[in-house]
């Protein structure tokens, strides 16, 4: 009974998150196209006519943390991050499965934190008008996108939190 109850939150979250991660994505795949045109751009006009972009580099740098943020949570939903797994390939599947559990819902809740602790966080650079060094760029949209990636990061967490527990209780 608990065990469906939990496939079927999992799978109900899952619905509602994966597309929001996989969008998100393909955001950072349009940025990352952007970030490499305009350092193509920068390089050329550099060595060429020795006349760079103004202020390439910091637009690089938050376009980094669009990307990097962006990713995170659909990296996390396929699977695709570095893993070691030395040690638990030989437990049996119910303990792979609880330790997965609680490994998710350790770091839902470090994810989660730190999302919170971006808003806040981006409060105050909206309050002190925080910009950047060269193209007085506002900061606060960006530590926002920082927080947004992470909570889509926590709640993949989630989801995968009430999968693997649903696997460890299975019969």
């Amino acid at each position: 009974m608990m065990n469906a109850w939990l496939s079927r939150v999992g799978d109900i979250l899952e619905k509602a998150i994966y597309p929001i991660s996989r969008f998100l994505h393909r955001f950072a795949q349009v940025v990352i196209v952007l970030m490499v045109m305009l350092t193509v751009a920068d390089v050329c006009l550099r060595y060429i006519f020795n006349n760079p972009i103004t202020g390439s580099y910091e637009v690089t740098e938050l376009m980094m943390a669009v990307l990097v943020f962006a990713s995170v949570g659909f990296t996390m939903s396929v699977k695709d991050h570095v893993s070691v797994d030395l040690v638990v390939t030989k437990l049996p599947d119910r303990v792979r499965a609880l330790l997965e559990a609680i490994t998710c819902l350790l770091a839902f809740g470090l994810f989660a934190l730190a999302a919170w602790r971006n808003v806040l966080h981006a409060g105050t650079t909206w309050e002190r008008n925080d910009v950047s060094a060269e193209l007085f760029i506002p900061v606060s949209p960006f530590v926002l996108f920082v927080a947004l990636g992470l909570a889509v990061l926590s709640l993949v967490l989630l989801v995968q939190f009430f999968q693997s527990l649903a696997r460890a209780l299975k019969k």
